[in-house]
């Protein structure tokens, strides 16, 4: 039998035993849901050789169409199997799941996140590569993998009187304000993130979901937005006035970043996908990230493939 858990259990489950990404947790599908009034929580549950487990997804039903299509995540977010307490199922049981789910429901598409692999599972979907950086070992030992040039660089910031804290939510205003004057440099021209979204994951992700900016001579010259999961910090969102790059103050608040993550005890810095930019994918290895690869899983039903196709012809596509 497949059901949906409710979004009350959902949360109750992450309370007792919070998923290792953010992107796993209710916080998050919520967030989705109130950003994207088309979409609505709906995690996966299922029982397989007397094992419970638990998929988190959003759900998207197209109006007047009689078929359910199962995301986790849009925007590149992850998914991850869970046990019936709500820590990540094994390798095995998670592929067993996956395949099952896939077989069982009209259209599955997934980003399993990279850090807990699960085995082949044959299924369509793209390849993708994040950058991580292991904390296992503590913050010393974080620095000390950093590239000597990249370390300097921070600690020039600090000497320059850079400072990186915590912001509030109340500041998000000026924070997307700078993200647009970041997002005009690069190829899109405009923030891949909705401001909707921003304020929508800060408002459900409470501690979890935290906004900071590095301050140079009483201005805002870097931000970001960051996720935490029980065993992940994910920086989700970067900004940087480009005519404070002198400062260093994206190198300052990723070591402010890092620490914080050692601190809070996750293991994974997760940087994210560079996009093919080399300029970003050289600054994460700079900063000590590995790459590391992983598969989107798609699967669909035959009989959805056809009435999207169907569709598709009528209006003229």
């Amino acid at each position: 039998m497949i059901d949906e858990l409710s979004l009350d259990a959902w949360r109750l489950l992450d309370r007792r035993t919070p998923a290792p990404t953010f992107f796993a947790r209710p916080a998050w599908a919520s967030a989705l849901a109130t950003a994207m009034p088309a979409l609505r929580p709906a995690p996966l549950r299922a029982r397989i050789n007397g094992k419970a487990f638990v998929l988190p997804t959003v759900c998207a039903q197209a109006r007047r169409s009689p078929f359910r299509e199962y995301v986790g995540f849009p925007l590149g977010g992850y998914t991850c199997v869970l046990d019936e307490h709500g820590g990540p199922a094994p390798a095995a049981l998670a592929a067993t799941a996956i395949a099952s789910l896939a077989a069982r429901v009209d259209s599955l598409r997934i980003y399993p996140w990279p850090l807990a692999p699960v085995a082949r599972i044959d299924a369509k979907g793209s390849a993708h590569e994040t950058a991580v950086i292991d904390c296992t070992d503590g913050f010393g030992a974080v620095m000390t993998r950093m590239r000597g040039v990249t370390r300097r660089m921070a600690e020039q910031a600090q000497r320059r009187g850079v400072v990186c804290e915590r912001a509030e939510v109340s500041e998000l205003p000026a924070y997307y304000a700078l993200l647009e004057e970041t997002s005009a440099r690069w190829p899109l021209g405009k923030p891949t993130i909705s401001y909707a979204l921003l304020e929508a994951v800060l408002e459900h992700g409470g501690e979890d979901a935290q906004l900071w900016f590095a301050h140079a001579n009483g201005r805002r010259v870097a931000g970001g937005v960051v996720l935490f999961g029980a065993d992940e910090l994910f920086f989700w969102s970067a900004a940087m006035d480009r005519e404070a790059a002198v400062y260093r103050p994206s190198n300052a608040l990723n070591v402010a970043l890092l620490r914080s993550a050692c601190e809070r005890g996750v293991r994974w810095y997760n940087l994210g996908a560079s996009a093919g930019l080399a300029g970003v994918e050289r600054f994460k290895h700079d900063l000590g990230a590995a790459p590391i690869a992983y598969r989107e899983v798609h699967a669909q039903r035959a009989v959805l493939a056809w009435y999207e196709r169907a569709r598709h012809f009528v209006r003229g596509g």
